[in-house]
């Protein structure tokens, strides 16, 4: 027998080893942005239930496993939280300015999955009909900026037309029109005012944000 044909038994069993622990692309990984946003209506101060797969059992009113409330401490409406769970930590939470944005990873007729904790991934259920849906697109027109997060990134006369990107400085930019991955926008100068001209620019690839947004001047 050649010696030099025998497999190492010990290299073959590392080598399955680690193949196991190869993690695989899951949709989550392709697509970390989730499909938007989900406000929960605090126009009117109730409680937003939180489920835990409303769904698995037919027929059956689902029983909640949580819930947030809201409350209302100087102003005539809700502006803070009264209870939440002790890991939550949504997209973004400024109910004094109105502002409360929960991402949604899965966007349900009935229910939405929701992301309750943006570090963990972790996830919860919650009635379509106690909030409203917001896509990215929504979120960008109601932003009062978005900047590069790499100074590099070019703008473009038409999305379809990438020779004709160019890089700009300062690369801040009022969002006009959304169109799948790309936006048209104003090119702002440093004061975030003055219009300097327009042009489109990439705000996702592969599941991931390009762009750091300012939700307020």
């Amino acid at each position: 027998m050649n010696v030099a044909m025998v497999p190492n038994v010990s290299f073959l069993i590392v080598l399955s080893l680690l193949v196991l622990q190869v993690p695989p692309v899951t949709g989550q990984q392709l697509n970390n942005l989730g499909e938007g946003f989900f406000t929960p209506k605090t126009d009117v101060v109730e409680t937003l239930y939180l489920y835990d797969i409303p769904n698995s059992r037919q027929n059956r009113q689902p029983k909640p496993v949580d819930s947030i409330t809201f409350v209302k401490r100087y102003a005539a409406h809700v502006d803070a939280i009264g209870y939440a769970p002790d890991n939550f930590m949504p997209f973004k939470e400024k109910l004094d300015y109105g502002v409360f944005l929960i991402k949604v990873k899965r966007l349900g007729r009935d229910y939405h999955e929701i992301i309750i904790n943006e570090e963990t991934g972790k996830t919860a259920y919650v009635s379509a009909l106690q909030g409203d849906f917001i896509s990215w697109g929504q979120f960008f027109l109601n932003c009062h900026s978005v900047e590069f997060i790499d100074n590099n990134q070019k703008v473009f006369d038409n999305p379809m037309i990438k020779s004709a990107g160019r890089v700009v400085s300062p690369a801040n930019f009022r969002v006009r029109y959304v169109m799948g991955d790309w936006m048209e926008v104003e090119i702002l100068a440093g004061d975030y005012n003055t219009v300097k001209r327009k042009g489109w620019i990439r705000w996702r690839k592969d599941g991931k944000l390009l762009v750091n947004y300012n939700l307020f001047a």
